[in-house]
């Protein structure tokens, strides 16, 4: 009988995938918030809360797939969390 948690797994060569994704996502957050601190008057609540939301779909859409991937071979039954989100 196959259990309906491993049927949720990702392949890892797509966990990678989704890791590597994340990795240039989160270096384009970074960058966003550098430009941001290196002028204030140009930050506005719409630049927060698009940052706000391309590190959530990082989170829930390539470091979670992944973090359970991996954690499923490691044989880790840990989950990762939700994100707080308003």
């Amino acid at each position: 009988m196959t259990d309906d948690h491993n049927d949720c797994a990702v392949e890892p060569q797509e966990a990678l995938r989704l890791i590597d994704d994340a990795r240039g996502r989160l270096r384009t957050a970074i960058w966003a918030l550098h430009g941001m601190h290196q002028d204030l008057s140009a930050l506005t609540v719409d630049d927060l809360a698009d940052i706000e939301q391309l590190l959530t779909e990082v989170l829930e859409t390539a470091l979670t797939p992944a973090y359970d991937s991996f954690s499923q071979v490691m044989g880790a039954t840990t989950s990762g969390g939700a994100a707080t989100t308003h």
